[in-house]
């Protein structure tokens, strides 16, 4: 069995959040909504500790957005959502952090950048990972434990566990 493991962000801006429509040439969630984010490396994985998965957050942020690390304030590991889809296990590190200024956004390779209001985000076709990890975060924006978002595969439901 493979095991994938990601990380991305959820960049807020005052009352918007930053998403990624995801191209329909995407392999993962294709034309569905999500964070920036994506694989680790193989150098991060050969020592996988939270600086070396919050270093792949700013590297795909910076790589999907053109947003530096310096950009980015309080960014904070918030959720770790875990499924087993198409025979891999899938660890995805949800990271959520803020920008003083709503940026102009670039072209990106992974799909459409848009600037989302949050009262829109729960009418957003997303995974069940990405939903329930906002919608949880829509409900608690000032919790700073982590939490655990595991997903029942067989009717593709979502549990929250505060770590």
């Amino acid at each position: 069995m493979v095991t994938r493991i990601t990380a991305g962000a959820i960049l807020v801006y005052g009352s918007k959040v930053l998403l990624l429509k995801r191209g329909l040439h995407k392999k993962l969630a294709p034309g569905l909504w999500a964070g920036i984010g994506g694989h680790i490396d193989l150098t991060d994985i050969q020592n996988p500790r939270a600086l070396d998965i919050i270093k792949t957050c700013y590297r795909e942020v910076y790589e999907e957005t053109g947003i530096h690390k310096s950009d980015i304030k309080d960014l904070k590991l918030r959720y770790i959502a875990v499924r087993k889809v198409d025979g891999e296990i899938r660890w995805h590190h949800h990271f959520i952090g803020k920008l003083e200024t709503e940026i102009a956004l670039p072209n990106c390779d992974e799909g459409e950048l848009h600037w989302v209001e949050k009262n829109d985000i729960p009418n957003l076709a997303m995974t069940t990972t990405v939903k329930e990890a906002l919608k949880h975060w829509l409900l608690y924006p000032e919790a700073e434990d982590v939490f655990l978002i595991a997903v029942n595969k067989s009717n593709d439901s979502a549990t929250i566990l505060d770590l």
